[in-house]
């Protein structure tokens, strides 16, 4: 016997997913925005919202090592965004985090470690993209740029400056700017002020489940997981070494293979902003870099921006495909027996939030006039969303594969003395066997102790089927109307034997279980083990996981007890 329970997120944990959520929809909202208005010093202005979240944050919840976790589901959020390019927002995130966390340790909590770290929060965010560009585009991109800087130069007639004076400039520029909202986030983060958040409706809901959610069909390989990390490291270290025509080819050829094995990744070569800057940094790159006194110098030039566009290839498509084997359920398993499993916690938390949030922000009138009262209104709406999810509810997963016990154990369970105080209701499933195997299930209401057949494998077949059961309409729909009776029944505990594909595919009982797990009730479930990841991936809920075969009635009995309790 097995049993694991998914001990609940830990507070600081459960506040930084809450924070880091609300940093991801602002990410999403106004960071698009501004992008697609080609707006300057994007970067800057959203290290200074990230600066102002995090110090009101703090505010309402002075956790220490709150603004590095928070930077970190933040982060982790963006590297499965839809963004072309995810590693410089991720690594400027986490620097922020890191920064302010130092800075306001050190000046233990006094407003000047506030401004301090807003200050360098901010300006990091300057350096954060000339690694970025330089990792992205190699060092041909610091002689593009002095080009640029000297043909502005010349139209401006300065003759004095030089081009790192500009980067200076442009860095004092970002500390005072960082200091300046610091000073503004301490002195209006003193009041927050919570507003009701409006029920999920169908929209919002769905764009959380799709920013989680993976791909049923989605395979994952963790050679594969190693390979594409070793191409990228490779790739950026060697690629200046290979001629044009080798790296053109086996950059090419990392890129249609990225795109046969990771359908998502389809949708940057849709995105024509991508091939707009590469074609604009092959065409200045010849005229500024190859110079302008013959044919072969302007054809330097563009080989110069072509290396650079490979390379950018090589970053999009090498990170979406770590983006997408990162979240292979044995990785997850791994860091969850390792005790590292908090972080894909905290983050299924944070995505649950997330469509909440964007649709209160998108609500908001007047968000320009009073954007720190907004501030401080949706901090509040944090508060009551961590209060909501304490509650959240409590699954007992009795897992094994067909044949195993799962319904006797269910059965035993309920007979059992030491649950004579807890009244259950729902239903489990009896099977029938022939030549030693399943031929047909029905379904028991344990409270009426009617039945109905639910599925079975002879003919007619039917338009609803799961490996070789036909399911009947009748017994699916009895099941339905005993799921809806415990909605509006009390009873201690609901039983549902068994969750598969069906609901899955949200057919059969998903609607049911869905409403239950809102309602935050107590729950037995009866689970395959092929399916395990995906249920509780889509129903995210504290649970008590148990493989069936083998148990220990008597021990089992008091560690359920002590989870519902």
């Amino acid at each position: 016997m097995m049993m694991v329970r998914q001990k609940p997120l830990p507070d600081i944990w459960l506040k930084a997913a809450m924070l880091g959520s609300l940093w991801a929809s602002i990410e999403i909202l106004l960071g698009s925005f501004l992008h697609n208005l080609h707006m300057p010093l994007t970067g800057t202005l959203l290290a200074a919202l990230g600066v102002i979240l995090m110090i009101n944050g703090y505010k309402l919840w002075p956790d220490k090592g709150i603004f590095w976790r928070t930077a970190l589901i933040t982060a982790a959020m963006k590297s499965i965004s839809p963004s072309a390019i995810i590693f410089g927002p991720m690594v400027g995130i986490l620097m922020e985090g890191v920064i302010l966390e130092v800075s306001v340790r050190l000046f233990r909590g006094h407003w000047v470690g506030f401004l301090i770290g807003g200050a360098l929060a901010v300006s990091s965010s300057l350096f954060q993209k000339i690694v970025v560009m330089l990792m992205t585009y190699g060092p041909d991109f610091v002689k593009l740029y002095e080009q640029l800087y000297f043909v502005a130069a010349r139209s401006l007639k300065i003759t004095e400056a030089v081009p790192v004076d500009l980067v200076k400039l442009i860095f004092i520029i970002d500390l005072s700017f960082g200091a300046l909202v610091a000073a503004l986030a301490v002195r209006t983060s003193s009041h927050q002020k919570t507003i009701l958040l409006a029920p999920n409706d169908e929209n919002t809901e769905s764009l959380g489940e799709d920013l989680l959610a993976t791909s049923v069909s989605q395979k994952y390989s963790l050679p594969l997981l190693f390979i594409n990390l070793l191409i990228l490291i490779a790739g950026l270290i060697r690629l200046d070494d290979l001629t044009l025509l080798a790296g053109s080819i086996l950059v090419v050829l990392y890129v249609s293979f990225n795109i046969i094995r990771y359908a998502r990744s389809l949708r940057r070569l849709k995105n024509p902003k991508i091939w707009i800057q590469l074609i604009t940094l092959m065409v200045l790159s010849g005229l500024l870099l190859g110079g302008w006194e013959n044919q072969q110098a302007i054809i330097n030039g563009f080989h110069a921006g072509w290396n650079m566009s490979i390379r950018a290839l090589l970053v999009i498509f090498g990170f979406s495909a770590l983006s997408i084997e990162i979240r292979n359920p044995v990785i997850m398993s791994w860091f969850n027996q390792r005790g590292m499993g908090i972080l894909f916690k905290a983050m299924s938390v944070a995505f649950e939030v997330l469509p909440r949030l964007i649709k209160l922000v998108s609500d908001k009138k007047h968000i320009w006039r009073h954007p720190f009262l907004l501030l401080n209104q949706l901090l509040g709406a944090l508060e009551q969303l961590r209060i909501e999810h304490i509650n959240t509810a409590k699954v007992l997963l009795l897992s094994g594969s067909q044949g195993t016990g799962k319904t006797n154990l269910v059965k035993r369970i309920l007979d059992s003395d030491k649950f004579k105080a807890f009244s259950f209701s729902g239903f489990y499933t009896d099977g029938k066997w022939v030549d030693d195997e399943r031929d047909a299930y029905h379904i028991l209401d344990l409270k009426s102790r009617k039945s109905e057949l639910l599925c079975e494998r002879k003919a007619p077949i039917s338009k609803i089927k799961a490996g070789p059961f036909n399911f009947r309409l009748p017994g699916i729909e009895f099941g339905q109307n005993i799921l809806a009776d415990c909605l509006v029944k009390s009873s201690s505990v609901v039983v549902i034997d068994e969750i598969g594909h069906l609901e899955l595919d949200d057919q059969g009982w998903s609607e049911g279980v869905k409403a239950l797990v809102a309602q935050n009730r107590r729950m037995i479930w009866t689970v395959r083990p092929s399916l395990l990841d995906q249920v509780v991936a889509k129903w995210p809920v504290h649970y008590f996981l148990v493989e069936v075969e083998n148990s220990d009635d008597k021990a089992l009995e008091d560690e359920i007890l002590n989870f519902f309790r």
